[in-house]
């Protein structure tokens, strides 16, 4: 009963949380966290402890393989070296720069080392909910970097977990076979499950059968991974990179439709299940530390997460800078100017969540040896603190900085948007009669549908002579209309002239045709 009564309070904060934040254009992480902090401090989730691996094995696989079917698989390519760098050397130099900050203030260097390697990530939810207004290139690249830092960051955690329990001392070239050893097998897990799924639905033709084997997917990669002590979140990645660009020829449009509802609307919850819970943890973590003063904790808080933001902008600008000096000949000054802010951007995305807080419950209480383990109040402390600080501070402030920048949304994409439909118009009118030979259409059925196809090739074609309001009209027409015959066959229903099953074949119908006229909206 205890957790259904949690599911219920986390489905209705993330209903009331997102449903404001909307209305009132304020960040819904933001709110949701600090919905979080006023549960927390009630009796019923005061005691509430959130398990590291129900973020690390149930709720991340699910996050980070929504992501990477949704992600640009061009862009990934177009950027693959700018976000090998995000998502591994950043990663590294911000554990450093983290752990030095620390030592600095008589952090234990062991419990630094983990502190450091716990912030060294962005976090996928956090980069979703909080900068969803980005230009896709750049949204894309912040997404890429953050589905691949959680796995560095995780081998490197795992590696100073050691160092702070006295379990191994590894150097330089330990720490380095560990990551490479991790990671390979990720990527190999990933693609081993990924072409075993693709294989099975390329033969498989029932939707709630894929759509199951589709929640399968993620959860099947990483626990691969997790047995060879592989990075299961690379393998969770590279097995949605897989289905993303193999989907397209292997899965049919009502299998791809159920999938992604599902995957749109768990992911929504989790998400904004994991900023609530995130918040919940908050007073615990405040009454927890013990082993330093209030004072000289939150001065930690402060600092460290002033070294997070100023390491992310540094590296960012150095790599802009790289990049110019290799293409100098190709880039003017109206590109540097705005590649410079671009990177602010960039650098200001650099938020963390989940992931970072999930690691840090997860250091051990007690050593090898049976001592307890140094400073692990303080690494759980500063986190969710630093957490908190960064999604208020940047979050808040990214539309700001947004529109300092001077970016505006995709135009890229409504063109390439109408040149696919121009081209896949094209090539079915030349393909039907062809097609109408295969399938023993008459000649009626023909000229009906090469109608059809003409009058969409030019309303897709500069509108055939149309303007955008004339269009925008016509759409509101066919939707008004389509919402008189859903009313027409409800009313049908209830007057029982027509099962309840006919009722629900219409309306799939009805509402495939309101779908292709108002697109497919984003839920990012």
């Amino acid at each position: 009963m205890e957790a259904l009564v949690l599911i219920v309070v986390l489905g209705v904060t993330v209903l009331v949380g997102t449903t404001l934040g909307g209305r009132y254009r304020v960040a819904p992480p933001v709110l949701l966290i600090a919905f979080g902090v006023l549960l927390g401090l009630a009796p019923p989730l005061s005691e509430l402890t959130l398990e590291p691996d129900l973020v690390l094995l149930i709720f991340l696989p699910a996050i980070l393989y929504r992501e990477s079917l949704t992600i640009s698989l061009r862009e990934i390519r177009a950027n693959f070296p700018v976000i090998g760098l995000l998502a591994v050397v950043l990663v590294v130099l911000t554990m450093v720069t983290v752990s030095l900050t620390a030592q600095a203030f008589g952090v234990n260097p062991a419990a630094a080392w983990v502190l450091g390697a716990v912030l060294a990530p962005t976090d996928a939810a956090a980069v979703t909910g909080l900068a969803k207004r980005l230009p896709r290139k750049l949204l894309t690249t912040l997404h890429a970097e953050s589905l691949i830092n959680d796995g560095t960051a995780l081998v490197l955690f795992a590696v100073t977990v050691g160092l702070l329990t006295r379990e191994a001392e590894p150097g330089a070239l330990g720490i380095g076979e560990e990551f490479v050893g991790a990671s390979a097998g990720g990527v190999i897990a990933g693609l081993l499950v990924g072409a075993v799924v693709v294989l099975v639905r390329k033969r498989l033709d029932d939707p709630l059968r894929e759509g199951a084997l589709s929640v399968l997917t993620p959860f099947t990669a990483f626990l691969l991974a997790d047995a060879v002590h592989a990075s299961g979140v690379l393998a969770v990645v590279v097995a949605g990179l897989v289905l993303a660009y193999a989907g397209p020829r292997v899965i049919r449009a009502r299998s791809r439709v159920l999938a992604y509802a599902f995957w749109d609307l768990s992911t929504f919850l989790i998400n904004g299940g994991l900023f609530v819970l995130l918040g919940t943890q908050i007073p615990r973590a405040v009454r927890g530390v013990t082993s330093a003063s209030p004072q000289r904790a939150l001065m930690i808080v402060l600092v460290v997460s002033v070294v997070v933001l100023v390491t992310r902008l540094f590296f960012v600008y150095v790599t802009a800078e790289s990049v110019k000096l290799l293409h100098r000949r190709t880039v003017d000054r109206d590109q540097e100017r705005g590649g410079w802010r671009v990177g602010t951007i960039a650098g200001w995305s650099g938020f963390r969540g989940a992931v970072s807080l999930a690691a840090a419950l997860a250091v051990p209480t007690t050593t090898v040896s049976g001592q307890p383990v140094a400073e692990r109040d303080l690494i759980i402390f500063v986190t969710s603190l630093v957490i908190v600080l960064i999604m208020l501070v940047q979050g808040t402030t990214l539309p700001l900085v947004v529109r300092w920048a001077g970016l505006v949304g995709d135009p890229e994409r409504a063109d390439e948007l109408r040149q696919a439909r121009l081209r896949a118009t094209e090539v079915g009118l030349a393909a039907l009669p062809q097609a109408a030979a295969e399938v023993g259409a008459d000649e009626e059925a023909v000229r009906r549908l090469e109608a059809e196809y003409q009058r969409h090739l030019e309303d897709v074609n500069e509108g055939g002579g149309r303007t955008a309001e004339e269009l925008a009209r016509e759409r509101q027409l066919r939707l008004a209309v389509l919402n008189h015959k859903r009313r027409e066959i409800t009313r049908l229903r209830d007057r029982r002239e027509i099962d309840d099953l006919v009722l629900l074949d219409l309306q799939s119908a009805l509402d495939n045709e309101e779908i292709r006229l108002l697109g497919r909206e984003s839920t990012d």
